[in-house]
């Protein structure tokens, strides 16, 4: 049976996987960022017959981390993470610093200490839930993307550092599924602009076809359990190639 830590697990993908994971039989901790989805999902798995720990945890708090990891998780899965739409030529400096913290500096922060509390103790793993975005970028997602890309240099960084040890390292890159993250990071504008912006985001939304928010999840949960799975995981996989093409195309701008 294997241990396993699910960060930004109360809604979307998270909480998702952590379902998948622990209907497998695996035991799973689900870390929520705010303390009102601790009894929400608590509620939710023990409807579904399923036995899952849940506590609060919010990355970007040493107290937090620090607690979580007095137990031993055999595969750390980081995947809380927050998206801020609007050009960078707008958005402003505490909101683009936020989305760094969350999505990077405070993923970074967790993965040292778990890398750290599991120093000689047998075969870890480390999945990064990142994104399509982390490897292309689309307008007025500079500052997810640019968190995203950043993920994907810690992800790879870590993967070559650790090649000799017993320990793994993978990403998940989503493609846009209907978990409404997609269209919150649109939403975002409309809490910061401003009359002096350069851009008029009344009209900003996501306007590409999703898939259905579950179809790959199981797929997900194979690529955490998996310490032989590819470093890279596109997700859906029919998306590989157009996803390929377009990071090609970028050459030729």
């Amino acid at each position: 049976m294997t241990s396993i830590l699910i960060t930004g697990a109360g809604t979307g993908f998270g909480r998702m996987l952590a379902f998948s994971l622990a209907r497998r039989g695996h035991t799973v901790h689900a870390g929520v960022e705010l303390t009102s989805q601790v009894g929400t999902l608590r509620q939710e798995a023990e409807a579904l017959g399923l036995t899952l720990e849940v506590s609060r945890l919010d990355i970007t708090s040493a107290r937090d981390r620090a607690r979580i990891l007095r137990e031993d998780f055999d595969i750390l899965v980081n995947n809380a993470g927050i998206g801020q739409g609007g050009s960078l030529a707008d958005m402003p400096d505490d909101v683009l610093r936020e989305q760094y913290e969350i999505n990077f500096f405070a993923t970074v922060a967790l993965t040292r200490e778990y890398l750290h509390a599991r120093r000689n103790s047998g075969p870890t793993r480390i999945v990064f839930m990142s994104s399509i975005g982390g490897i292309l970028t689309v307008p007025f997602a500079g500052a997810y993307c640019g968190s995203k890309h950043a993920l994907e240099t810690l992800a790879q960084s870590l993967h070559q550092e650790f090649a000799e040890r017993d320990v793994t390292i993978a990403t998940i890159n989503p493609g846009p599924y209907q978990t409404n993250f997609n269209d919150l990071i649109m939403e975002g504008p409309r809490y910061w602009q401003s009359e002096n912006d350069l851009f008029d985001y009344s009209a900003l939304r996501f306007d590409m076809p999703q898939y259905k928010n579950d179809q790959d999840i199981e797929t997900m949960a194979d690529i955490t359990l998996d310490p032989k799975s590819r470093f890279r995981n596109i997700l859906p996989r029919e998306l590989e190639q157009h996803i390929r093409e377009q990071e090609q195309a970028v050459w030729n701008w």
